[in-house]
């Protein structure tokens, strides 16, 4: 467990880098939620803003590993190469969750604050559940490309594997469609978006759980 602590605070440590970019993007988001807020309710938007400005930078401390040539030096003090993965898993995930329930307060304060009211709460935090998983689904397809093939050699797997993914669903999708109309027409729609949060919460277990198996059994056999 101390490991992994220590992993993490490492991760935490190179934050120190983006510093000005989070001080930067942190007075960027208060400054659009606010005059946003005077025009609508933005309480959705801001909260995925936030976890996008935030959310995905933690995908950015691999480029300093990878720079550094931490993983050889990690390697050669008692810490496992599983420990190595989990902690970066780990670090992503609490990252983003963070990142997105920090971007749900701010931007509730704030549109309270102006507008005296928040509209639809419940449909809005759905959606930014819906949010959270596809940020998730993103980090979780780049993850294992950056261990195979590296930061900047893996940038293009990383943009074509995700969208390949979601190309092959859209037409079994479609093929689907094709063959059985019916079970279009007896889905309800509604009933499956206000259980949104569970399938949610199921789908970024097996987004995780998959990635991590992918990404540690390519660094497992990989050569440092």
């Amino acid at each position: 467990m101390n490991t992994i602590k220590g992993l993490l605070l490492k991760d935490l440590y190179v934050f120190k880098n983006f510093k000005g970019n989070i001080i930067f993007s942190i007075l960027m988001f208060l400054f659009l939620i606010t005059v946003a807020s005077f025009q609508m309710d933005c309480f959705m938007a801001g909260s995925i803003l936030f976890l996008i400005f935030f959310g995905m930078n933690s995908i950015s401390t691999f480029s300093y590993d990878e720079n550094a040539d931490s993983d050889k030096y990690l390697l050669s003090l008692p810490i496992t190469r599983n420990e190595i993965v989990f902690s970066k898993y780990l670090f992503v995930f609490l990252n983003s969750f963070l990142s997105i329930a920090i971007g749900i307060l701010v931007s509730l304060i704030i549109t309270l604050l102006v507008r005296g009211t928040v509209s639809h709460i419940e449909d809005s935090l759905r959606i930014c559940f819906l949010a959270f998983t596809c940020v998730s689904f993103l980090m979780c397809s780049n993850i294992p490309c950056i261990y195979k093939w590296g930061v900047e050699k893996g940038r293009m797997q990383s943009v074509i594997i995700p969208a390949l993914f979601i190309f092959v669903l859209g037409i079994l999708g479609g093929v689907l469609l094709l063959l059985c109309p019916w079970i279009y027409q007896e889905l309800d729609l509604l009933y499956l978006f206000k259980i949104s949060p569970i399938i949610c919460f199921i789908l970024n277990v097996i987004f995780y759980v998959v990635s991590y198996i992918i990404s540690y059994n390519i660094f497992s056999k990989k050569s440092i």
